[in-house]
């Protein structure tokens, strides 16, 4: 129902009786319609922002780069001179020798990521 067209009716026709509760009812009914028109449309308007963020967010983050979808830490990859490389092997294989846990020193050796022990989860791929 158009209120505006409802007011002019009224002031034209000259009506001596009007039926208030039927207009005030009228009047409610719209002015909630139009709310629900206008927080629908701010809705949509904030979905569409978030979705715009977010997808820039996304793509920003994409690569081209081989290197970062085949890295399975995520770290670059450096490579150790060859003192402290010799120091490492020296290391690991002591720890070998002398521990009672085997599993432990396996898992100490993993998280320092001893090459052949990272080379053996990956099973020989690197």
């Amino acid at each position: 129902m158009n209120i505006e067209k409802e007011l002019k009716n009224i002031i034209q026709s000259r009506v001596q009786i009007i039926d208030e509760d039927n207009f005030i009812n009228n009047l409610h009914l719209e002015r909630k319609h139009r709310h629900a028109k206008k927080i629908s449309f701010m809705n949509g308007v904030s979905a569409a922002a978030f979705l715009a963020i977010f997808g820039f967010a996304s793509i920003s983050q994409l690569t081209d780069d081989f290197t970062v979808y085949a890295s399975n830490d995520l770290q670059a990859f450096e490579v150790m001179d060859t003192e402290t490389e010799a120091y490492v092997y020296d290391l690991a294989s002591y720890l070998v020798d002398t521990t009672d846990d085997i599993w432990e020193t396996i898992i100490f050796l993993d998280e320092i990521q001893f090459e052949p022990i990272i080379a053996m989860n990956n099973r020989g791929v690197e």
